[in-house]
């Protein structure tokens, strides 16, 4: 049976440099055959499909044209060193699936590939200086809040990661390993201090992002053991007048559905309601119900209060910890 039938897009899959995206994307290959994967690595890469080159590098640019091509072609997947907004909004934020690693050791291990593979002469310290190699992972994903995000595994979890992706697409990616600097995708590069104390003040935001990515995971992969459906949910809003988000289900069997949502204050349930309501800013994301899954509840609240909501039917906490109120700007 094609990928296709059983899924309503191709998968789009953001490759972040040194992330175990060659290991997924051959294991890719593997599965689907490399006929059925389209790849956009740039407009001089030999690795770039025809169907990108004639579509979106040729002289009149035209990509929804080119996602009907990549339709009619009956592609299983697109990937490549894109940004998440080059078509997320061709094959929704559900088909779409990446992998984030630990910020200082991905940094050190693109560092190496750029001396093995690409003739870089310059010292680490001038690599990892240079702006465009600052928060690589939240530059790729940026426009998009990750906990609407199809599926966003771990390099360093990369087995529990292949599986949860190859059951909630119902597929069977093989496990590889290629590409690696290190015989292992756990192997850990050695940084001096000096290294670590600048990678982290230039990473700020890439370091957060991981952080917050691999909390999602966490819960994501508890629920996942216990088989429970898995939610895209994210509280928006926790002020001192209403508690405001928006949730859908993950996966295609019952999207349409709306989820029932509970708000808790300070560890006592708050009140209840349903995400039903229109999330214009979600719509070129392609989300489940046109975009109508977002919720709000009014509720006075007090500086320092502790919210966090949950999915009614399963347990599901979003946040993964509970976000404290803050006292409003004065005007």
């Amino acid at each position: 049976m094609d990928f296709l039938e059983t899924w309503r897009m191709p998968l789009f899959f953001v490759h972040i440099p040194k992330t175990a995206g060659t290991s997924f994307r051959l294991g890719a290959e593997k599965y689907f055959s490399s006929e059925r994967i389209v790849y956009d690595y740039g407009k001089n890469s030999d690795t770039t499909s025809a169907l990108v080159k004639a579509y979106l590098y040729g002289d009149a640019p035209d990509s929804w044209q080119f996602r009907q091509a990549l339709l009619a072609e009956k592609a299983d997947m697109i990937g490549g060193h894109v940004r998440i907004g080059r078509f997320v909004s061709l094959l929704g934020v559900g088909s779409t699936i990446t992998f984030l690693r630990e910020p200082l050791q991905r940094v050190a291990s693109e560092y190496a590939h750029f001396v093995r593979h690409n003739g870089y002469k310059g010292s680490f310290k001038e690599f990892y200086s240079d702006p465009k190699m600052h928060n690589r992972q939240l530059k790729a994903l940026q426009g998009v809040n990750t906990e609407a995000i199809g599926l966003i595994g771990l390099t360093e979890r990369y087995p529990e990661s292949l599986e949860m992706l190859n059951k909630h697409f119902g597929i069977n990616i093989p496990r590889r390993e290629d590409n690696q600097g290190k015989p292992k995708l756990n192997a850990q590069h050695q940084l001096d201090k000096e290294d670590v104390a600048a990678l982290k003040r230039l990473n700020k935001r890439d370091i957060a992002l991981y952080q917050h990515a691999t909390a999602l995971f966490e819960s994501r992969y508890a629920m996942f053991k216990s088989d429970q459906p898995w939610a895209h949910a994210r509280l928006v809003e926790a002020s001192t007048k209403r508690v405001s988000g928006w949730a859908w289900w993950a996966g295609e069997n019952n999207s349409d559905e709306p989820l029932d949502i509970e708000v808790w204050v300070n560890d006592e349930l708050a009140g209840s309601v349903r995400a039903v309501e229109l999330r214009p800013e979600l719509c070129r994301l392609l989300p489940p119900r046109g975009g109508h899954v977002g919720f709000h509840l009014p509720v006075k609240l007090s500086a320092g209060d502790r919210v966090q909501c949950r999915v009614t039917s399963t347990g599901q906490r979003f946040p993964p910890t509970p976000r404290r109120v803050v006292e409003p700007a004065k005007s």
